[in-house]
This record gives structure tokens, C-alpha cells and sequence, in this order.
């Protein structure tokens, strides 16, 4: 019950915190300040790759040296005026990279970064690609996430924000599939209220980013449908399943109706991930009372 209890709350009490921290083309860091000591500073790094180190904080002023992806820099300055490029508005930051010391626009430097749980060599970038408007006046934000090693990029995936838009990410290892090195989920929140509606998954192996599914709840006046997935570490089961759990709560007037057994329906579906895509498997059974029973293959 306590899934139940979980998704009766969020269509019945709409609740949850908002987690949307700032404009979708707005980009924005902290600078240090000069008094603080070397073990406490923060370090950012570089979101794209082949980036220019300027002198000022123009594009047309003199380069300093190459940056490649990955770059760890401290911020100590930002420019007085923001730059706006391919819909996306920053302050360029004056840093320090080892013993270089020079400009970067910030939309350059990523908003996130983190690493491989199967290989350290490996980290991963995260941030902004691009904001525009389409034929009909929407605004359509695109997020990227890179991969790379040793200063080299190894891939790039970009995720569209047109259903809902990308904020919080996190890696989770292999989450006990066999041909699947780490499990990047991006939390999706709803583009008018900011509130988290669903999430994305994206797979890395083999140097390369696949993108799964977007996994976006539905609800309105006496519906909710939510799905998420359960993976082999979930239930000790077989390293190549993963199970699309949907809740379905139908009749919902209160909030005793949402927790009244007769109106929810639990579905799984097992799913194959062949390595490039998942299939669908023949035969399940219910998930009952938050706990996965025996499935059938």
C-alpha cells in the first residue's frame, strides 16, 4: 500500500515541492570569494568540448588556450551583462584552470556533473543545449548530456523538453542488468507548475548513451495512471527483465477513494533489454501491495 498511499498524495494533495529552481534559459553560478581557503572551494567543469579560454569576456577577445570537455575550473567573477546564444542567456565567469586564469560564457560550463558507476574514468556532463520558439510560439528547451575520458568526449545525447522538462539527474549504477554499465534517470517536471510529473531513462554501455522511455504520469479529475519501472536489483531477478509497474486509480472523489482497493488496478509488463531497445515479453502477473510475486516467462 505504501505505492498506493504515495500516488493517492500526489494527485489528491498535489504536494510535492517544487523543484524547478530556475528559468528554462537562464543559467547561473555561484563565484567564489577571494578570502576563502583552497579546502573549501567549489569546482565547476566544463560542459562542452574544444571550448576557448578568453582574456575578457567577449568572443571576439584574444584566446588564452583550449579547454577540452570536462575541465575543472573555480569561478571567481561574472561579466556585468548577460550573453544570450542559441536562446540560451549567461554571464560569462572570469576562472582559474590549473595555471591558466581567463573568461568562459556559462552556458559552456555544465549545471551538473558526476560519473560512472562501473568505470571512474568515466564522467558524465549535464545542461542546456538550446531554447527556441516553434512555428506556434512554444518554447522548446533541449538539454544535453556528454560522456567523456580523459578529456575526450566519448558521446552526447540530447533530451527535448516538449512534454516535460529535465531537472534533477542521477546515476544508479547498473541496477543489476547485465548489459547495462550505469542507469541515468532525469526527473521530468510539468513545463507550467514546475512539479515532478514523471522520469526519463537513459541506459550507458559501451560508450554510448541510450535513451529507453519518458515514464510521465497522467492524471485528472478521478483518474491517475503512474509507471515506473522495476529493475533486476529491485527483485532479485533476471539480469536482463525489467518490469513497467502502472498503477491505475479510477473513481477518485476523495482521498479515501484513492485508497480504497476496489478502484486501484496493478499491471506489470516484462520487458527483454536486448542490449539496443526493449522487448516486450509474453505472460506477467500482478504486482500486489507494493511487492513483486512470481512472473512467468
Amino acid at each position: 500500500m505504501k505505492n498506493l498511499k504515495k500516488s493517492a498524495l500526489f494527485l489528491c494533495l498535489f504536494a510535492f515541492v517544487n523543484i524547478f529552481a530556475q528559468s528554462v534559459d537562464q543559467v547561473e553560478f555561484e563565484v567564489m570569494d577571494n578570502e576563502i581557503p583552497a579546502e573549501e572551494l567549489t569546482y565547476e567543469y566544463l560542459l562542452a568540448h574544444k571550448v576557448f579560454l578568453r582574456e575578457k569576456p567577449s568572443v571576439r577577445s584574444k584566446k588564452v588556450t583550449l579547454l577540452n570537455i570536462g575541465t575543472k575550473m573555480v569561478l571567481w567573477e561574472k561579466s556585468l551583462y548577460a550573453k544570450e546564444i542559441n536562446g540560451i542567456s549567461s554571464h560569462w565567469y572570469r576562472v582559474t584552470t590549473g595555471n591558466e586564469t581567463g573568461w568562459v560564457w556559462g552556458g559552456m560550463i555544465a549545471q551538473k556533473s558526476f560519473g560512472s558507476i562501473a568505470d571512474n574514468q568515466v564522467k558524465f556532463v549535464y545542461g542546456y543545449e538550446s531554447s527556441a520558439k516553434n512555428e506556434v510560439g512554444v518554447t522548446r528547451t533541449k538539454y544535453q548530456l556528454r560522456a567523456f575520458k580523459n578529456g575526450q568526449q566519448l558521446d552526447k545525447i540530447v533530451l527535448d523538453s516538449l512534454s516535460a522538462i529535465p531537472v534533477y539527474i542521477e546515476n544508479h549504477g547498473s541496477l543489476g542488468l547485465f548489459n547495462v554499465e550505469d542507469v541515468i534517470t532525469v526527473d521530468l517536471a510539468d513545463m507550467e507548475t514546475g512539479y515532478q510529473v514523471g522520469k526519463s531513462y537513459i541506459f550507458w554501455n559501451n560508450g554510448r548513451f541510450k535513451k529507453v522511455a519518458d515514464l510521465i504520469d497522467y492524471a485528472d479529475a478521478n483518474y491517475l495512471k503512474t509507471e515506473t519501472f522495476v529493475f533486476p536489483s529491485d527483485m532479485q531477478g533476471i539480469k536482463s527483465t525489467i518490469l513497467l509497474k502502472t498503477t491505475i486509480t479510477k473513481n477518485i472523489k476523495t482521498l479515501d477513494d484513492a485508497l480504497a482497493q476496489n478502484n486501484v488496478e496493478f499491471i506489470t509488463t516484462p520487458y527483454l533489454w536486448n542490449g539496443s531497445k526493449l522487448i516486450k515479453k509474453e505472460e506477467s502477473r500482478e504486482i500486489k501491495d507494493g511487492a513483486v510475486v512470481s512472473i512467468d516467462f
